[in-house]
């Protein structure tokens, strides 16, 4: 599994657009098999220095998937409303471990050529 963090602003005046852009693209995301985990407002940041007001956690199946949604022709034409309403946009990628033993035997196997991904 994939899960794409998604964390933005939307530029102010463009809220319709944006609003626009979620309904079009809910149908795409349903042919690719993605899966809205949470879509919502930022309420509280504990660490760092992250400022975006919107977040949002879609999981793909695989990172093929993801790829095949981001070149398709319907989701092409509607990009430019996401990219035209938000701002300071961070869109990242990230591929699960099946466990956190899993997690902790790749960081302790990482200098032994056994890194994976």
């Amino acid at each position: 599994m994939v899960v794409v963090l998604n964390l933005f602003d939307i530029v102010p005046g463009k809220e319709k657009d944006y609003a626009e852009y979620l309904r079009r693209v809910q149908p795409i995301l349903d042919r690719y098999g993605a899966k809205v985990l949470l879509y919502g407002l930022t309420r509280m940041i504990y660490m760092g220095g992250i400022t975006q007001e919107y977040c949002g956690l879609i999981s793909y199946r695989s990172l093929g998937d993801l790829k095949k949604l981001s070149r398709d022709p319907d989701f092409e034409k509607i990009r430019p409303l996401r990219d035209n309403s938000t701002r300071n946009y961070v869109l990242t990628a990230i591929e699960a471990f099946d466990s956190m033993n899993a997690a902790a035997d790749h960081l302790e196997n990482i200098h032994n050529g056994r890194q994976q991904g």
